[in-house]
């Protein structure tokens, strides 16, 4: 897990999924291995739910960083982005 991709205030929710990730990937062997296919597609689930809020939480910071690429040439052609915000 690469920590920039993350937003500051969503690492900690960021950290927990990938964690979550691994671990059902890792019980989803333990499953297999013991023939319990219906608990092993479970765990799968899991992981999918969680490895779907991570890619949610890493589009968020790529917005986030557009957003801001965006303010900065505004700012460069002295365009007040406040101004700008108060009409939209």
């Amino acid at each position: 897990m690469n920590r920039s991709d993350f937003l500051e205030k969503d690492l900690v929710n960021a950290t927990k999924h990938y964690k979550c990730c691994l671990d059902c990937l890792h019980r989803t062997e333990i499953e297999m291995a013991d023939g319990n296919f219906e608990m092993a597609e479970k765990r799968i689930e899991d992981f999918q739910r969680s490895l779907y809020e991570l890619k949610r939480l890493k589009e968020r910071k790529q917005r986030f960083d557009q957003m801001k690429e965006i303010a900065k040439e505004l700012k460069c052609q002295r365009i007040d982005i406040e101004k700008v915000a108060r009409i939209i």
